[in-house]
């Protein structure tokens, strides 16, 4: 009978001890990544689409001929 009762406790503190990890996670998760981060990956993509990051890939042209 003990241990029936006993189980609604365990779950209990499982739960809180959980819910605070993930809390804690989100938090450092944040913590870490800035607004500035994302602007300049988006400048390195748009750097790297630009027609003097793509000269070398025109200029080759298709290796293998014209696709079907």
């Amino acid at each position: 009978m003990t241990a029936v009762a006993f189980l609604p406790v365990m779950f209990t503190v499982l739960a809180c001890i959980s819910g605070s990890l993930l809390l804690v996670l989100v938090y450092l998760d944040n913590r870490n990544s800035r607004i500035d981060d994302s602007i300049d990956a988006f400048r390195r993509h748009i750097d790297a689409l630009s027609p003097e990051s793509r000269r070398n890939s025109v200029l080759r042209g298709p290796e293998d001929g014209p696709r079907r």
